[in-house]
């Protein structure tokens, strides 16, 4: 029995501090994963195992992955009671530490005890303390040229819009009021019952249900355009549900943390909603104004917008990806497989429910895109206002995967859309020249 053998004791330093943390053999596998954020760490390893003669004893550590978790030595101290000190040097990453504790006589050596799969996260530091720092940094000029290229994209959608049909589409709110009903009762309930059904831990749970009650994100509008859906309802409905998000996402943060069994009080980022608003009303009203002062260069603003909306949504997807390789290296398959169908479930309810209805197609189309996007970056926002780090750092994976997916899945869905209508226009084509 373990109780015979020894106890281990972690004692992970950080900032200055030491934080005990008293593991059970027995029970190894309902632990909290173990998280590291230092490049140098020490594991303290505490054994109630009897020598059989003075220092015949010994503790063996091997990592699964040396390039995340290397072993520089293990040191044994007994004044009483025997302590293996064991010093690390970390990298980011996620892997698996097996300990064997040994007694040797002569030639032969005897296994007393094995813990195998011990979680080990490896996370790393800003200086300001975050954890959430991307692996390449932006060029400072780079960054300013991606800001002025969104808010001239957005002025360039803002020319699309005709204020009769946005008028009109304000008078039929049905489509509008199934994205926001999918979007924050459907799709939250989904996220949860998936993430029970797979097992996944409580915080990483939290991650998801929050993901999925996002509003939709702002590059909605942009594949409505490219898939050709209806584009002014899909800015009406990314604007009304981050309008809704301020009310539905502290609901749905204090119902779901409740299932869950999180305790506290989760922070919904107000500032951070109202500014994402700000940011898609604000252009998008110069390109309005635009239309109807300057009408030939609201002409030219909109034979761009094509080209300019391609080229951010790659940059987008490639930016997503460099902030979340830490994250992908730490996900699991159950993790992979959720951040997969929540958007392909928010597209399909959302096209199932339009169809219901019997909408026409581009609004169909709309409102799949709306219902299947969401701003993954506000729930990543609220775990970190919400967790601790280590906490939120586990819980961060949920948003960043599904971010990612979705990007993917709808530049999928554009590839397919775009090859099949080629392949209609040259059947088209050859029927016309046969005639």
């Amino acid at each position: 029995m373990f109780w015979k053998s020894f106890i281990i004791v972690f004692l992970l330093v950080t900032s200055g501090e030491a934080r005990k943390t008293f593991l059970s053999f027995l029970n190894i596998q309902n632990t909290d994963i173990l998280s590291f954020t230092k490049t140098e760490e020490t594991v303290i390893v505490r054994s109630s195992y009897k020598d059989k003669r003075p220092n015949s004893s010994y503790l063996s550590v091997k990592s699964e992955d040396p390039k995340v978790l290397k072993v520089v030595n293990v040191t044994k101290t007994s004044l009483g009671i025997i302590d293996f000190a064991i010093k690390l040097m970390t990298f980011p990453g996620e892997t698996n530490l097996t300990m064997q504790l040994w007694d040797s006589e002569g030639r032969q050596k005897t296994l007393i005890e094995e813990i195998k799969n011990v979680k080990v996260r490896v996370l790393r530091q800003t200086k300001g303390g975050s954890l959430f720092q991307a692996p390449v940094p932006v060029n400072g000029y780079i960054f300013v040229l991606l800001l002025s290229m969104i808010f001239l994209n957005k002025c360039a959608f803002g020319c699309k819009i005709e204020l009769q049909v946005l008028q009109t589409v304000w008078k039929r709110p049905l489509p509008t009021l199934l994205g926001a009903a999918i979007q924050f009762c459907l799709m939250p309930f989904c996220g949860f019952l998936l993430a029970q059904i797979l097992g996944l831990p409580k915080a990483q749970a939290f991650g998801f249900v929050m993901t999925c009650t996002c509003p939709g994100g702002g590059g909605g509008y942009l594949f409505a355009l490219l898939l050709e859906g209806d584009v002014t309802l899909a800015i009406l409905m990314t604007c009304t549900s981050t309008s809704l998000a301020l009310i539905m996402m502290p609901i749905n943060s204090y119902l779901y943390s409740r299932l869950l069994g999180l305790a506290g009080i989760f922070h919904v980022p107000v500032l951070k909603v109202v500014s994402t608003l700000l940011f898609i009303l604000i252009p998008i009203s110069f390109g309005i104004v635009i239309k109807h002062r300057a009408p030939e260069k609201a002409i030219f603003l909109e034979r761009v917008v094509g080209p300019l909306s391609l080229t951010l949504m790659l940059a987008g997807i490639y930016l997503a990806f460099q902030m979340g390789l830490v994250f992908l290296r730490m996900a699991s398959l159950q993790v992979f497989l959720l951040g997969l169908l929540i958007p392909a479930l928010g597209f399909s309810f959302g096209y199932a429910f339009a169809k219901v209805y019997m909408l026409p197609l581009p609004v169909c189309k709309t409102v799949a895109i709306e219902t299947g996007l969401l701003n993954s970056f506000l729930a990543l926002a609220i775990i970190q206002l919400s967790f601790s780090q280590s906490k939120a750092y586990e819980a961060s994976v949920a948003p960043f995967i599904v971010a990612m997916c979705s990007g993917c899945e709808m530049l999928l869905f554009l590839l397919i859309y775009k090859a099949k209508k080629r392949q209609i226009l040259s059947i088209e084509n050859e029927k016309t020249s046969l005639v």
